[in-house]
């Protein structure tokens, strides 16, 4: 049985889950951010994974894309993975729907919490959180060996709630934000939105033009000029250039002021992987 693991991640949650996976499953280990120039994505992989963060209770835009590019579906065991500080919310019921638009289908879904990783989140105890997802990972290998379907959430009413709530409430609440802090006309699409969040990111005195935040963006949204970064406008808001600066220099209106956050098990050169090769 061969298996294909794909991952997106800003700051190290979902690559570490994704790692870990992998290295009990003898999975190949494939970042979603290499294959954006794809217009098709085709595997021969019996069992394939897609993990990555919750975004404002959604999908990342990349995953989404990531994900409707995906070719010759049937008959295989689909597996995802969404890792939140908060909760699943609607992520996994959007990615099953793109999935059987593309001919296939989730054949399992899991939640897992993991640190906040854009605001300060009072009495978080990440060493349990780490914790906690060791003991489910078990469960996640065991099915996924055994193809086991279902829909796997620690709470289950509770996510149900929040998928329905996501759409009438949730979705309008951060669209009316995005439009305040872009300035941009309430008719643009979210996903647009977003992309233009990266306008309230500026850099502090601490900057030295290292070049570390175009690195580690896994979208290629950074250059460099005049020794100063430069947001492109087709962000992600994966924060991974705010949280692996070494000199704390960046700041914005959607990042919390002296609160940073990464994986302790991930690498900043794994981070700059993303973009260009697969990680094993």
């Amino acid at each position: 049985m061969s298996i294909e693991i794909y991952y997106f991640s800003g700051t190290g949650n979902s690559l570490a889950v994704a790692r870990d996976i992998a290295e009990k499953t003898g999975a190949v280990l494939i970042p979603i951010a290499s294959l954006r120039d794809r217009k098709q994505i085709t595997t021969e992989a019996d069992v394939i994974g897609i993990i990555f963060p919750v975004y404002y209770g959604e999908l990342p835009i990349i995953v989404k894309e990531f994900a409707e590019k995906l070719v010759n579906l049937e008959h295989k065991y689909i597996f995802s993975v969404c890792t939140y500080g908060g909760a699943a919310m609607a992520s996994l019921k959007i990615l099953g729907s793109i999935l059987r638009s593309q001919g296939g289908g989730l054949s399992a879904a899991y939640g897992v919490h993991m640190p906040q990783n854009s605001f300060f989140k009072p009495r978080e105890n990440r060493w349990k959180i780490y914790s906690a997802w060791k003991k489910k990972l078990e469960q996640i290998v065991k099915n996924t060996l055994d193809k086991t379907k279902g829909l796997f959430y620690s709470n289950y009413l509770l996510e149900l709630l929040f998928v329905a709530i996501q759409p009438i409430l949730i979705r309008p609440i951060c669209k009316k934000s995005f439009i305040k802090q872009t300035n941009m006309p309430a008719e643009t699409r979210i996903e647009e939105l977003v992309r233009t969040m990266d306008i309230g990111f500026e850099t502090n005195e601490n900057c030295d033009g290292c070049g570390i935040c175009s690195k580690v963006c896994p979208v290629d949204n950074i250059i460099i000029y005049d020794n100063k970064p430069v947001w492109m406008h087709h962000c992600e808001t994966c924060l991974a250039c705010y949280n692996w600066c070494p000199n704390r220099a960046i700041q914005g209106s959607i990042t919390s002021k002296d609160y940073y956050y990464r994986h302790p098990n991930i690498e900043i050169s794994e981070i700059i992987k993303q973009r260009n090769m697969q990680t094993n």
